[in-house]
């Protein structure tokens, strides 16, 4: 890939991943379920995890994926750190909801960058 595809899909990707992170603080401290006090070490922690999935989209150079897989598995390895606290709290539905929502932000990142940016994997 020419190295200006892989400049547009690093900033688009990060970016992307910076937006949904404030969507989902927004959609934490603002949603329907509500279960958990929203500080600004949380707020900073959500927005900043959705961006990383962004930038380690951007960065990553695994073409023998299919774009939507890529997505899926970066947002699940990426959100782990994250949703292991609940876990030790033996909370598995936080668990499996933040996982879930890693994957789902990692698949319409990838999904964006490559089908409105025309930036795919490499």
């Amino acid at each position: 890939m020419a190295k200006g595809k892989r400049a547009i899909r690093l900033i688009a990707s990060t970016l992307l991943g910076f937006v949904f992170g404030v969507v989902c603080w927004l959609g934490t401290k603002y949603g329907a379920l509500k279960t958990v006090d929203v500080d600004l070490a949380m707020a900073l922690g959500i927005v900043f995890n959705r961006a990383l999935i962004g930038f380690s989209i951007g960065i990553s150079g695994l073409k023998n994926l299919n774009f939507l897989l890529h997505g899926v598995i970066i947002g699940l390895v990426v959100t782990l750190p994250m949703s292991i606290y609940p876990l030790l709290g033996k909370d598995i539905l936080a668990f499996v909801l933040l996982e879930l929502a890693g994957a789902v932000y990692g698949l319409l990142i990838e999904l964006i960058v490559v089908k409105v940016f025309k930036a795919p994997i490499g």
